[in-house]
This record gives structure tokens, C-alpha cells and sequence, in this order.
């Protein structure tokens, strides 16, 4: 008994410990699992995180492209209206100086002296009009010049402003992107020469030649500014159509009184005076341009009706210095302006220069005067959107960030040759991720719950056209948003291809 027992204590004994050899082996299995695992989750980690870094530095990029094309429609419509306040002054130095002339003395008051059989009828509420407009006269001959040159400048600034800040945007994207990428991943940055490398090169020169500096002055044609700067819409009464009847203060350009020393007893003799007058733009963009004109209608009982010149005035901007386009010989088309506008506003005639008043066509031929702004009028360069686009997106920009392998946080590699490494399968020991965005162009219609397509916006009635048409991309509505863009398979094939030979150089070595 003793010694059976004594034997199964023993077998007890040598069976201790049998467990610990595989528990050991799981152990290390695990360890290894883990190893492997950490460091795949690293690299899968470190690329979500690198084409996370990619798309905000791309959209980075896009957002300056869309506050390009923004800036430049804020600007173009500043301009605008800067144009038709320039139209204005003109119209209101021709009319003043028309104006004046109507009520100064002129071969109108002689005729009127040698008819009428109370030509004071005429002359003295004639005086005191001359004297009211005086002042007038006085504060915009010293005015208008000077608003004039400043609204010249002003424009001339926004143009300049505007390719300033175009050639900016293309010098500023490239760090831009590369500071957004750092601030997303201190270790990460744009890749070294990717804007300039040939693999951008059409890219590149797509976003170049999507919008352009027009220059319209002193071009014949249709222009897109033009266009804007004298529709109906934009234009008011005062520059397009001062046409008026003089004769309807008391007493004031009008008379009517007897011609007896001329027609004997009970005749009638009658003067009234109507007014001409409109500012245009010229058929070749360099300024505008204006006439006001007045025509006396007399009507002498024993002769007849007569016409005579009143009264007429001009103006212009710009570097202009006759009404017409190559003087001294005048042609129907000098008398036509930009959008239609043609007979500085006189509506008795369906043609240019046909039939059109005296005292206008004589104002016509005296020219405009002294330019109110001769350094800045008429149309500056502005940018605009090359042709027509019917398409809402702008040419993609696409970012390529590069990181390299040696910043991932991984485990110590273990002895033995490297067996347990794990690849990062990086070429040329960086990883290297895509990513595309653009700016884009959208304008809503929110006046219906049907028509939403933004989601109800605040004052949406105010974002949609007045005819509900869509409205395609242009630099004259600031519409423009960014957004992030599928990266092409062109483009993918490049970056690998790129990617190749530097692999094979870190294997050479």
C-alpha cells in the first residue's frame, strides 16, 4: 500500500507543468497576432486619416476658387452700378448745360422780337428762369467733373483688384493646401512639385482658361458687361429718355400773344417748346454719351407752323473727343449706340441720324465738349466666364498629399530579419493619397416647397430669378459654393504610374 502510494504521488509530480508549454506557444501566438495587428490598424488608420488631410486640402483649394469667382461677380456688379452712376453724371451735364442754353438769349428770342406784339410775354419769364438755374448750373459745372473722375477711379480700382485677386487665388492655393493639410497632420504635406509637374499640366490649364479678362472698350460686338450695364432694367428714365415738354411751368418757355404788326388784326401767334434728350453708350464700349436738345414749335396765324432751335447742350467720358466714330465724316451709325439705343433718346425716328431735330443734329456736330473723365470712362477690364458654360461646375482642382512611412507610431520591429514586418506597401517609403473638389454654381428657387432644392432658405423669394429660368454660371451673380469632386481614373492611373519608378529606386538602392 505504501508504495502504490508513494507511485502515484510520483506520476502526479512528473504530469506538473505539461500545460504551461502550450499556454506558452498561445502566448506567443497572440503576442505575434497583436504585433500584426497594431501595425495594420496603424497603416489602416494612417490612411483614413491621410485622405481625410487630402479632401480638407482640396476643399481648401475649392473654396478659394469659389471666392474668386465670387469676388469677381461682387465687383463686376459694383461696377455696374459705378457705370450707371457715370451715365448719370453725363446725362445731368448735358442736360444742365442744354438747359442753359435754352433760356440764354439766342436767334429764337430776335424772331420772337420781330413777331410777337408783346415779345415781354416771352422775355421776362424767359430772364427769371435763367436766373433760378444759375445756381444750379454753378454747383454742378464744379460738381460733375469731379464725382466723374472719382467714379473712374473707383472702377478703375475694382478692375485692378479683381486680376490682382484671380493671379492671387493661383499663387495661394498651393500653400493654402499644403498649410491645411499640416494643420490637419503636422507630418503630412502637399506633394513637392505636384502643381507644376506635367501630371497637373492639363488640369492646370483648364482652371486658366475657364475665366479670362475681357476688355471691351474700344471693341465692336457683343459683351457681356455691355449687355448688363444698359438693359432696361439697369438703366433709369434720366439716362435712357429725358423727352419732356417744356412748356408747363406758368408762363415759363411758352407764349401766346397776337401778330398783328405782321398779320393785322386778330391774328395769333403761339411758341411752345418741347425737349430731346438721352445719354447712350457707345457702339464701341469707350464711354458714354449724351445730347439735349429743345425745338420751339411757332405757330404765326398768317404764315404757317415754323420750327426753331431753342436750346442744346452735350457730354460724354471716356477719350472722346467728337460724337463721332471717325470724324470729320459722320455716319448713320454714329448715331447708334450699345443695346439698341440709338437718337440719344429722340423717339420721332425709327432710324439712326434720320429725321432727327435740328437743334440735336447741330449739338451733334459741335461735339460733346471737355470729357468728364477722359483717364477712366467708358467699359474697364472685367473677368468673366469663357464662353458659355451650361455646365454649373468649374474645372476640379486635385490635391496630392504625401506622408511619409517613418512617422507611423508601429512596434519595434522583432530580430530576425525582418520576417515580421509588416508592409506598408508604400512606394518609395511614403504613402500618397488623392482627392478632387471644384467650385460650383447654384442658384435656387425657394419660392415654393415644390421648387426647394436647398432647403428652405431664409428671404428664398429674394435668391430666385423673377422669371424662375435657370441661370447659368456666370462672374455676375455671387452663387458660387465648393464641394469635393469624384477624382478621375486618369488621374489615379498617373499617380500610380508616378509612384512606380520611385519604388523601383528605393529597391535599387
Amino acid at each position: 500500500m505504501k508504495r502504490s502510494a508513494r507511485e502515484g504521488r510520483a506520476r502526479l509530480a512528473s504530469a506538473s507543468g505539461q500545460a504551461l508549454v502550450p499556454a506558452l506557444l498561445f502566448l506567443l501566438v497572440g503576442c505575434i497576432g497583436l504585433y500584426v495587428a497594431f501595425n495594420s490598424f496603424q497603416m489602416t488608420s494612417a490612411r483614413i486619416k491621410l485622405q481625410n488631410t487630402a479632401d480638407a486640402a482640396a476643399y481648401s483649394a475649392a473654396v478659394l476658387q469659389a471666392r474668386d469667382y465670387n469676388f469677381s461677380a461682387y465687383t463686376n456688379r459694383a461696377m455696374i452700378a459705378n457705370q450707371v452712376t457715370a451715365a448719370q453724371v453725363v446725362a445731368l451735364k448735358s442736360w444742365i448745360d442744354e438747359l442753359d442754353a435754352t433760356y440764354s438769349l439766342s436767334d429764337l428770342d430776335k424772331t420772337i422780337n420781330a413777331v410777337a406784339d408783346h415779345p415781354a410775354l416771352w422775355s421776362t419769364p424767359k430772364q427769371i428762369g435763367k436766373a433760378d438755374i444759375a445756381p444750379v448750373r454753378a454747383a454742378l459745372d464744379a460738381l460733375l467733373p469731379t464725382v466723374a473722375a472719382n467714379i473712374g477711379v473707383l472702377n478703375r480700382a475694382l478692375s485692378v483688384a479683381q486680376a490682382n485677386y484671380h493671379a492671387a487665388v493661383f499663387t495661394a492655393v498651393p500653400d493654402t493646401a499644403n498649410a491645411i493639410a499640416q494643420l490637419n497632420q503636422p507630418d503630412t504635406r502637399v506633394t513637392s512639385g505636384y502643381f507644376t509637374s506635367a501630371r497637373n499640366a492639363a488640369q492646370l490649364a483648364a482652371w486658366t482658361s475657364y475665366t479670362a479678362t475681357v476688355t471691351p472698350a474700344g471693341t465692336a460686338g457683343q459683351d457681356d458687361f455691355a449687355d448688363v450695364v444698359t438693359d432696361a432694367d439697369t438703366l433709369d428714365g434720366l439716362v435712357k429718355n429725358r423727352d419732356s415738354v417744356r412748356s408747363v411751368a406758368p408762363n415759363f418757355q411758352q407764349l401766346n400773344d397776337s401778330a398783328n404788326k405782321i398779320c393785322g388784326a386778330n391774328s395769333s401767334f403761339t411758341v411752345n417748346v418741347t425737349h430731346d434728350g438721352g445719354t447712350q453708350l457707345r457702339s464701341d464700349k469707350a464711354g458714354w454719351q449724351s445730347i439735349d436738345a429743345s425745338t420751339a414749335h411757332l405757330w404765326i396765324s398768317c404764315i404757317g407752323p415754323i420750327e426753331s432751335e431753342a436750346g442744346y447742350g452735350g457730354s460724354a467720358n471716356g477719350n472722346i473727343t467728337s460724337f463721332m466714330a471717325h470724324p470729320p465724316f459722320a455716319a448713320w451709325q454714329d448715331w447708334q449706340g450699345y443695346g439698341g439705343y440709338f437718337n440719344f433718346g429722340y423717339t420721332g425716328s425709327a432710324r439712326p441720324g434720320w429725321q432727327v431735330p435740328d437743334a440735336m443734329a447741330e449739338q451733334f456736330r459741335l461735339g460733346p465738349g471737355p470729357s468728364l473723365d477722359p483717364a477712366n470712362g467708358g467699359l474697364l477690364p472685367y473677368q468673366e466666364v469663357n464662353g458659355t458654360p451650361l455646365a454649373a461646375q468649374a474645372p476640379r482642382i486635385t490635391i496630392e498629399v504625401t506622408r511619409n512611412t517613418d512617422t507611423l507610431m508601429k512596434t519595434v520591429g522583432l530580430r530576425g530579419s525582418g520576417h515580421m514586418n509588416v508592409d506598408p506597401n508604400a512606394a518609395g517609403g511614403a504613402m500618397r493619397a488623392l482627392s478632387s473638389a471644384h467650385a460650383y454654381f447654384v442658384r435656387p428657387d425657394e419660392t415654393s416647397p415644390g421648387n426647394s432644392i436647398m432647403g428652405g432658405l431664409l428671404n428664398g423669394d429674394q435668391w430666385a430669378r423673377p422669371d424662375h429660368k435657370t441661370e447659368y454660371p456666370s462672374l455676375f451673380s455671387p452663387y458660387w459654393q465648393a464641394a469635393l469632386a469624384p477624382v478621375s481614373a486618369s488621374e489615379r492611373a498617373a499617380a500610380q504610374a508616378d509612384q512606380i519608378p520611385q519604388a523601383s529606386q528605393v529597391q535599387a538602392q
